[in-house]
């Protein structure tokens, strides 16, 4: 759960922030508590390809998402026109708009596939790249977000960029939000990281420059030794997989069963 978490940070950080905390008050769910129904959703959408079928976890979860999305930004926008000054739409927009569903679609495959994985030491083979973004465009259609951002690689990193490039400005509100989702995540399961071992991870993730805006804490090299122990471990893992196609497919149907277990728990 760490990874999406700290990725989280990210799209937080930008000009969607307002409409990121405005939407929490109408969630009885925590920080914490939305970023494990986020991992859970990833989890359902990348268990298998029957999963993201019609009829499958993914699918049904996708069109739960949508329609999260569709009730918070009715509910809004009607506030907003009974009191102006809850939120501005003239100023920051419709509520979870195309752009902000665009970003978190970016965020859960063009920024794990180019920043994210790579800063860890683990690139992805070109074929993977082409897999993981048609799977993220059809989540997008599934979702309501517009595909075209999606349809090749190339775009779904020239989106990424130009995203990072506009849309990333630190204000107090992200502020709040990222240090809330640092503090609500630590001592939690299932890896029970503390602190300092989230914000050196969302520093790896996120580069200190931005995590210095959002005003994260600054770990000791201590954590930072740990973060990238963490990274070689999880190289030596994937490259490991990777090269040995009988261990790589028995990884694959082992992670088949976590998002099962985590709905039994």
């Amino acid at each position: 759960m760490l990874m999406p978490s700290c990725r989280r940070i990210l799209y937080q950080s930008g000009k969607a922030s307002t409409v990121v905390s405005t939407s929490y008050r109408f969630s009885w769910l925590s920080p914490s508590d939305v970023s494990s129904e986020t991992t859970q959703h990833i989890l359902q959408c990348t268990q298998s390809l029957d999963s993201i079928k019609p009829g499958g976890a993914g699918h049904a979860s996708s069109i739960r998402v949508r329609l999260l999305h569709a009730a918070v930004r009715q509910r809004i926008v009607k506030l907003a026109q009974q009191r102006p000054e809850y939120y501005n739409v003239e100023a920051l927009g419709i509520p979870i708009n195309d752009l902000d569903c665009i970003a978190t679609i970016g965020t859960f495959s063009a920024t794990l596939i180019w920043l994210s994985l790579p800063r860890q030491g683990i690139w992805m083979k070109q074929q993977e790249i082409d897999d993981y973004i048609a799977l993220w465009r059809y989540i997008a259609y599934l979702t309501g977000t517009p595909t075209e951002p999606f349809e090749t690689p190339e775009k779904a990193k020239k989106i990424m960029e130009v995203l990072l490039l506009h849309e990333i400005q630190p204000t107090e509100t992200s502020k709040i939000l990222a240090n809330n989702i640092i503090k609500c995540l630590a001592a939690q399961p299932p890896s029970f990281a503390s602190e300092s071992f989230l914000n050196v991870n969302a520093r790896f993730l996120n580069g200190n420059e931005l995590c210095d805006a959002l005003g994260l804490g600054k770990p000791s090299l201590y954590y930072w030794a740990l973060a990238a122990g963490q990274c070689f471990f999880f190289m030596f893992i994937c490259y490991t997989y990777r090269s040995i196609p009988s261990l790589d497919r028995r990884k694959i149907a082992v992670s088949r069963f976590i998002p099962l277990m985590n709905r039994a728990s």
